[in-house]
């Protein structure tokens, strides 16, 4: 058996019990200080010596300490280590514990204690006899909170009081009316009495400092509220000196993976010693003496959020020419769902098996992959399946379309005000080939199946967020690139969504014991928040026509960055996670046999047959030969006609991976058009691509499984494997697994995004393999060129002369016409670079 399985029923109690260390423990009576009758005093100099020594009476010569060990019980629960309630905990130090949950410290947690007021003795004698209790001060403002009423309070004041307290603005109690109304108002709303306690210690603290050790004083009581340093890479925080009385402790800053605080508790300095019940524990019987130094191990449930960020050909409800498709956006060709804003271009061309007609919206969904039976997940039901409405990791896309990204995140739980979001920013990459549309939107979901597709048709609530560069209520949307910032010198954008004040005010609630917003949390999380939501960031970019757009298999790289924090400064975790857009070109070098023709009269319509849609593209101002493509039609008139340079060159650049027909309907006159379309197959690039998943402590040992497997219900990947199992969804190989982060000087065991390898485009020309040519490129302002394979797919069309016929009535002319018709077939050149297998 493990040390740490030994000791896990000796541990657990002592977290349990230390969770509420209250003065209700027997004090005898002892007098208060400065009133005369301090445990210095006495008639009997030899008694009071001999009580001293032996502890039997208050020493208010020395000072107390408080030490507290902060420890993650979430993670040591899912490692078996911790069971809750099986131990006793008596405030002194324990090795036993501490050895054990080592490897479960939490950093950066913050406590403060308050100093409420004196231990006193309330001596009063009426009536002939006398009553005599211990009593504690408590200012006026913590009794409210502690909802205890002033007429029950022990009047300090009275004729028959033999020491009478002086002091304004204070209240005073016993510990069983202390004990009883702080275990009420818990009951009663535990967050909501959590959050008041913190923040009326915060308020005696220092609201825009949390500098360990400092100090305010109440004008109305002189107490002061003081923040502890905070815990260190062992959990640990200390402070002695303390002048003897009693103190009020809460959890009020906590590190970003802290989901519940501990519960604000008492502490009585110095305090009686108390028997351990557990026969693994040591210490002498209780009752017996006072000790002046406190240990507490109080504990932290803990969590993160998720990040997965993806991509999808964007639908759009507007007829308007700089749309999606171009100059194809106008009258029938669109119609307007009802929920999702979707453009829907109907195709009235039937002449492709994979790309059956159009005839409404369900006909149209299903032809290009078709959605499973709920009617927004993408599922593989139709005819022609293809992805490019299905959010993906990767996708190919034509310049000038549209897509569409979500940044989907699963929202931490949020409990008491000391668990609130300070931050929540996503920072995106965009690569310089494509282009921010300025349309950022917010939705939230109560269920991954909504968010995954946003579905906003059933969205619990949406954050319309309607300009580009912006501060507009819950977020500050801010946009930097190449013409606005040297900051991104290879030409990308920077989009960054940031929630201002009132967006996380929003999402973290009322603080009290309730439900999120959309009912969720079985009235154990912060009221009306948004806690255990799904927050999907939604936008649109524009594929550029231009040489900007990265060809072949390095793609176009899009990185998001989420960071959070709670209410620990300088404590936060980031998420990262990416996307690809793979474009492609054709090149085409036209020749006459004879090398006489004039290349102006070659004409060539480029028709993709997997969308049924002609190719629309324009031309170069510095290279004629290149022609970017810029939308789509379904007529042939509107269809770009490509003409050769007089070199007989044709670059179509930006297209997506499809099948396409190449057909040429103009040649020179006397030379033979092309017997057929030349039919062009590119296969995507692809490549897995799994977010990083935050991690937990304690990912580092022998327990790593053990964790990963149960830790609120087990940590997975976004393609739903454990972390610790994660594989390569293309090769199946190992995907990045945890590893030892060091994350603000802390050690957590965070998942690295995977990036897998790449399953390089390939093409074929005609049904038969043909090689692609690498792609050369710079980066924005960079001068450095780089290079893409597999991007471009080569093209060599050669037209030969017409056979010449006899005049009218001349001799043989069946004899021509036969031998020409038979000559005809080998007219027309097609030439390939073609790669074929070698004969066995």
């Amino acid at each position: 058996m493990s040390k740490k399985n030994f000791f896990t029923k000796a541990f657990a109690g002592t977290l349990a019990t230390l969770m509420a260390v209250t003065p209700a423990v027997s004090v005898p009576v002892f007098a208060a200080p400065g009133t005369g009758q301090d445990s210095t005093d006495g008639t009997n100099n030899t008694q009071v010596a001999n009580d001293l020594e032996n502890s039997d009476i208050i020493d208010y010569s020395k000072t107390g300490s408080l030490s507290i060990y902060k420890y993650d019980i979430t993670s040591a629960e899912a490692a078996g280590d911790y069971t809750e309630g099986e131990r006793f905990a008596n405030g002194e130090k324990d090795t036993v514990v501490e050895e054990t949950m080592a490897d479960y410290a939490i950093q950066g947690v913050q406590f403060t204690y308050l100093r409420v007021g004196n231990i006193e003795t309330y001596s009063n004698t009426e009536g002939g006899s006398s009553q005599v209790n211990v009593v504690y001060e408590i200012p006026v403002k913590l009794a409210e909170i502690l909802k205890l009423d002033a007429e029950d309070a022990y009047k300090m004041n009275e004729d028959g009081v033999a020491e009478k307290c002086t002091n304004k603005g204070v209240l005073h109690y016993d510990s069983t009316q202390l004990s009883d109304a702080l275990a009420k108002i818990l009951a009663d709303d535990e967050l909501a009495a959590t959050s008041a306690l913190e923040e009326y210690l915060y308020s005696y603290g220092t609201q825009d400092s949390t500098t360990d050790g400092s100090v305010t004083t109440s004008e109305d009581t002189g107490v002061e509220a003081v923040n502890m340093p905070k815990t260190d890479a062992k959990g640990y925080t200390h402070v002695e000196g303390l002048e003897l009385g009693l103190y009020l402790l809460a959890e009020t800053e906590v590190p970003e993976q802290v989901t519940s605080t501990t519960n604000p508790w008492f502490v009585s300095l110095p305090f009686t010693n108390m028997t351990p019940e557990d026969e693994n524990a040591t210490g002498e019987e209780g009752g017996n003496y006072w000790l002046y130094d406190m240990t507490c191990y109080p504990k932290n449930q803990t969590g993160n959020p998720t990040l997965d960020k993806s991509v999808r050909n964007a639908y759009s409800n507007t007829n308007a020419v700089d749309d999606k498709n171009g100059t194809i956006n106008r009258g029938d060709a669109y119609v307007s769902s009802k929920d999702s804003e979707s453009l829907v271009v109907f195709n009235d061309d039937s002449n492709n098996p994979n790309n059956e007609k159009d005839t409404d919206e369900a006909a149209y969904v299903a032809n290009r992959g078709g959605y499973t039976s709920d009617g927004t997940t993408a599922g593989k039901d139709g005819a022609g399946y293809s992805y490019d409405f299905e959010y993906r990791d990767t996708n190919t896309a034509s310049a000038g379309d549209v897509l569409d990204y979500i940044l989907v995140s699963r929202l931490p739980k949020i409990t008491s005000k000391g668990t609130f979001l300070s931050e929540y920013t996503f920072t995106d990459i965009l690569s310089a080939g494509l282009a921010y549309n300025k349309d950022v939107k917010i939705a939230f979901y109560d269920n991954p199946t909504d968010a995954n597709a946003n579905n906003t048709a059933n969205a619990v609530t949406q954050w319309n967020l309607k300009s580009g560069d912006y501060t507009q209520g819950y977020a500050d949307v801010t946009v930097t690139d190449e013409s606005g910032s040297s900051a991104w010198k290879d030409g990308s954008t920077e989009l960054t969504v940031k929630l201002t004040e009132l967006g996380l005010q929003t999402l973290n609630g009322k603080g009290g014991n309730g439900n999120n917003i959309a009912g969720q949390g079985g009235g154990k999380v912060s009221n009306e928040s948004y806690s255990d939501l799904y927050m999907v960031v939604y936008y649109t970019v524009t594929v550029n026509s231009d040489a900007s757009l990265v060809l072949g298999d390095e793609g176009n790289e899009n990185d998001v960055v989420l960071e959070w924090s709670r209410t620990s400064d300088g404590y936060y975790n980031t998420l990262e996670d990416r996307n690809y857009i793979y474009a492609y070109s054709l090149d085409l070098t036209k020749q006459f046999s004879d090398n006489e023709g004039d290349m102006s009269q070659v004409e060539f319509k480029l028709y993709n047959t997997t969308d049924a849609y002609y190719v629309m593209a324009k031309q170069s101002a510095e290279d004629p030969a290149v022609w970017y493509v810029t939308g789509k039609t379904t007529s042939k008139e509107e269809a770009t006609t490509f003409i050769p340079t007089e070199e007989g060159r044709i670059v179509v650049y930006g297209l997506e991976a499809d099948k396409y027909a190449m057909t040429e309907i103009a040649t020179d006159n006397g030379y033979t058009l092309l017997e057929d379309s030349i039919n062009i197959v590119i296969t995507p690039t692809d490549r897995d691509v799994i977010a990083s998943v935050a991690g937990t402590t304690g990912l580092t040992g022998d327990q790593v499984d053990a964790i990963i497997a149960a830790y609120h219900g087990g940590i997975f990947n976004e393609n739903g494997q454990l972390v610790n199992a994660s594989k390569d969804d293309i090769f199946g190989t190992d995907a990045t697994r945890p590893d030892i982060e060091d994350a603000n000087g802390r050690t957590i065991g965070k998942t690295d995004m995977h990036v897998g390898e790449i399953v390089a485009a390939t093409a074929t020309v005609d049904e038969v393999s043909a090689d692609m040519k690498e792609h050369t490129y710079t980066e924005g302002e960079g001068t450095e060129q780089k290079t893409s394979a597999n991007a471009t797919v080569v093209l060599n069309v050669v037209n030969n002369k017409n056979f010449l016929l006899p005049k009218t009535g001349g001799y043989g002319t069946i004899l021509f016409t036969l031998a020409g018709c038979a000559a005809a077939v080998g007219g027309v050149l097609l030439v390939t670079k073609k790669s074929k297998k070698k004969e066995a």
